[in-house]
């Protein structure tokens, strides 16, 4: 396999004509690459190197890209707006210029899973008879979604399911990415106490209109910073039940989103029959395998990580037939969870099936209980 090299340096036109800035990293020469994997962050797609290293030795090329409004892409920065119609324009550009080796996977965690999910979306749509007299050219069809510990939306980030105010993490995270050009450093630990203290101890309304403003954060936060507070519940049955392109769902018992991850494993495709979704479930937090112990989290790394798990999802996606007429092993159901748990051995770990009726409610695939 050949050393890792630098990548190219891409840059795409949005529908509206905004500049999006990306990384192209190419899979070793050796063969074909297994596929194009596109990922789309806020967060600075130079600092995902080593992650689109890890995709590229898994055989895969690698686009990462800035989102509108961050580092390298110009426009304006609004969290979770328009990340699906400028995910779609990046794919159509990819395959356009001939840089989609094999078939497409839309992949990220956190906010980048929002922006795969709303590119599958958008697609999707794109696709559809009634849009067919649109004149945007048909891109492909994604070969399946990875959705990571995902960070869903803005009322989805901002508050628990029960409506309760996620205040400390939202404050920390609003300061860090969610003004400017790029992030700023993040809160020391006792600002973030005092601040969310203050805010606890004048309300809600006091919070929303004096907590990030101009000022501080720049021209539009004051309004961006209360569009989140002001933002409804998204519905995700209608936006992603009619969904057919596979699902792989990572989410994991201390996330703080998980009830959202499990939300969001309902909703896909559930008005499509045999949408493939599977979800990997796991004792980890946000930080996936970073939050695991040492036993657990060396013994992932020898049955080959998250990548393997990942690798053997997406040939079950290739060779998948949703319409169940082929016999055998493609029109199978596989485990709808897989759950990474202690062995019966001491200090032993492994993927182990799991069913509805072993998993918490939140967790069981399209809703069954």
């Amino acid at each position: 396999m050949r050393p890792a090299t630098a990548p190219d340096h891409l840059d795409i036109t949005a529908d509206d004509g905004v500049r999006l800035t990306a990384d192209h990293y190419r899979a070793p020469a050796e063969g074909e690459a297994q596929g194009a994997v596109l990922i789309r962050t806020p967060y600075g797609r130079t600092q995902y190197a080593a992650q689109a290293h890890a995709w590229c030795r898994a055989g895969y090329d690698v686009v990462v890209q800035d989102v509108r409004g961050r580092y390298g892409s110009a426009g304006a920065w609004n969290p979770y707006d328009k990340e699906g119609a400028d995910g779609a324009a990046t794919v159509r550009y990819l395959a356009g210029n001939g840089l989609l080796r094999g078939p497409l996977i839309l992949a990220g965690a956190s906010y980048d899973a929002h922006c795969a999910v709303e590119a599958a979306r958008v697609l999707e749509k794109e696709r559809a008879p009634e849009e067919t007299r649109r004149p945007v050219a048909a891109a492909p069809k994604p070969l399946a979604v990875v959705a990571m510990v995902p960070a869903l939306g803005l009322c989805e980030t901002a508050r628990e399911p029960d409506g309760t105010p996620r205040l400390r993490d939202r404050i920390g995270w609003w300061h860090q990415h969610g003004f400017g050009k790029e992030s700023r450093h993040p809160l020391p630990a006792a600002e973030l106490r005092r601040i969310y203290r203050q805010a606890e101890e004048r309300g809600m309304d006091w919070m929303i209109h004096n907590l990030m403003d101009d000022a501080t954060y720049g021209p539009g936060s004051t309004a961006g910073w209360k569009r989140l507070w002001d933002a409804t519940p998204a519905d995700l049955h209608a936006l992603y039940g009619q969904l057919n392109t596979p699902l792989l769902m990572i989410s994991g018992q201390r996330d703080f989103f998980v009830a959202e991850a499990a939300n969001l494993v309902r909703a896909w495709g559930s008005a499509a029959p045999r949408t493939l979704v599977e979800t990997l479930w796991g004792p980890w937090g946000h930080r996936l395998a970073n939050d695991l112990g040492a036993g657990a989290a060396a013994a992932l790394r020898q049955q080959g990580g998250l990548m393997a798990r990942i690798k053997d999802f997406l040939a079950a996606a290739s060779a998948w037939d949703p319409t169940g007429a082929q016999p055998g092993p493609l029109g199978d159901r596989r485990p709808p969870v897989l759950q990474w748990q202690p062995g019966d051995q001491p200090h032993t770990w492994h993927w182990a099936p799991a069913t509805p009726e072993t998993l918490p409610h939140h967790l069981n695939n399209h809703g069954e209980s």
